[in-house]
């Protein structure tokens, strides 16, 4: 079998992979490779990919435990009835939001954020739309001045749960402090983790200088310059590193349906301080 090709979609963020089956299990050497694409370009896509949620599944045990969300009943998707580690995005005509409308990375607000994201999309809406947005948080950091970097290194933040998901649901969600710059353990690279859906200030600073920065910090990760937009097909599929990629998704097909499955990959360590 030929070897899996890696095509670089933009200078900053995301991939393609070629030359692989998803339906069947992989070799020592592929998982490697993938994690090596992952960590270098944050998010990795695959095409014409008809997985089933069994080989959806054992694709991301090859890269750690299956994680939880931490959200419970204030998501906009919902657990499978089998399996709570796997999230079914369906929307129509009848929802009222869709997950991910705002800038984030996944559940920041948990005490050891989900490693990556596996989202498989079997429907898609018609005439281009329902496209996700990512950003590489590496060209996010290295971007910011010498001594905007000196002053965001040691300080940490607070990410709270309650910002992004439902309000009055029986779920009690998570709050948590991250360190503003923190550090790939693959790839040593620095990264900015904070993002506009979950974080709500800097921690030991006023208030009203924690709104300024991060107000400017927010616009900062949202520069096109380090982005890119992924247009989906049936059956394709994103595979994102939570740790140095942002995301939103663009709710621009109601009242068509876009549906698929998600599952997550357990973080094993908290953000690591730069």
């Amino acid at each position: 079998m030929a070897a899996i090709t890696i095509t670089p979609l933009s200078p900053c963020v995301g991939a393609e992979i070629g030359n692989i089956d998803l339906r069947e299990p992989l070799s020592q050497d592929e998982v490697s490779t993938l994690k090596g694409a992952l960590g270098k370009y944050c998010v990795l896509f695959f095409r014409d990919q008809p997985i089933d949620l069994a080989a959806h599944r054992r694709f991301a045990q090859y890269f750690g435990e299956l994680h939880i969300h931490v959200g419970g009943e204030g998501t906009a998707s919902k657990p499978d009835p089998n399996y709570p580690e796997a999230r079914v995005q369906h929307f129509d005509r009848n929802s009222k939001r869709v997950s991910g409308e705002v800038w984030h990375t996944d559940q920041s607000c948990a005490a050891i954020p989900p490693m990556a994201s596996i989202l498989h999309q079997t429907i898609i809406p018609p005439d281009g739309g329902g496209d996700t947005l990512f950003a590489s948080m590496y060209a996010a950091y290295d971007a910011l001045s010498d001594r905007m970097k000196a002053f965001l290194t040691g300080l940490t933040a607070t990410h709270d749960g309650n910002k992004l998901f439902d309000k009055g649901t029986k779920t009690v969600y998570p709050i948590s402090s991250h360190p503003v710059i923190a550090v790939h353990p693959w790839t040593g690279k620095k990264l900015l983790y904070v993002n506009r859906g979950q974080t709500t200030h800097l921690n030991d600073i006023p208030r009203e200088e924690s709104d300024a920065i991060l107000g400017f910090l927010f616009q900062h990760i949202e520069n096109p310059e380090w982005q890119m937009r992924f247009h989906w097909r049936e059956h394709s599929i994103a595979f994102w590193d939570n740790r140095c990629a942002q995301h939103r998704a663009i709710w621009d097909y109601w009242p068509n349906v876009r549906s698929g499955v998600r599952v997550q990959i357990k973080g094993t360590q908290p953000p690591i301080p730069a």
